[in-house]
């Protein structure tokens, strides 16, 4: 998986950038090692009066597909943890699509192959 990680307001520290490919490691099941998978991610920080906001934002191209997950959080950490679980459950829908699209049509081609069997 090929990945970039961008900082807007903030810099990138080895420590976050262990952090964010610790969690990406559970997002990495669902591509299947595939060579064309590209990840961004963006790591924002922003001061909204008194309050201070941090935001991560992944951008997953897999193939012609394009996962987004954006989310703010307390702190960094929470942000990332955040929106990793997101990108996880987009990932994990469209994985449940996929093989249930594969098993209603295997069991059509069942279907069709027992009803030839019986005209015989």
């Amino acid at each position: 998986m090929n990945y970039n990680i961008k900082g807007t307001g903030l810099e990138i520290t080895p420590e976050l950038r262990d952090y964010v490919e610790k969690r990406l490691a559970h997002a990495n099941k669902f591509t299947n090692g595939a060579p064309d998978v590209h990840l961004d991610v963006e790591l924002e920080y922003k001061e909204f009066g008194r309050s201070k906001k941090y935001r991560a934002e992944f951008t997953l191209s897999l193939g012609k597909d394009l996962y987004r997950a954006n989310d703010w959080g307390e702190t960094m950490h929470e942000a990332i943890d955040i929106s990793i679980a997101a990108l996880a459950h987009e990932l994990r829908q469209t994985k449940k699509k996929r093989l249930h699209a594969f098993r209603h049509r295997a069991m059509q081609v069942k279907e069709y192959l027992r009803g030839f069997r019986k005209k015989i």
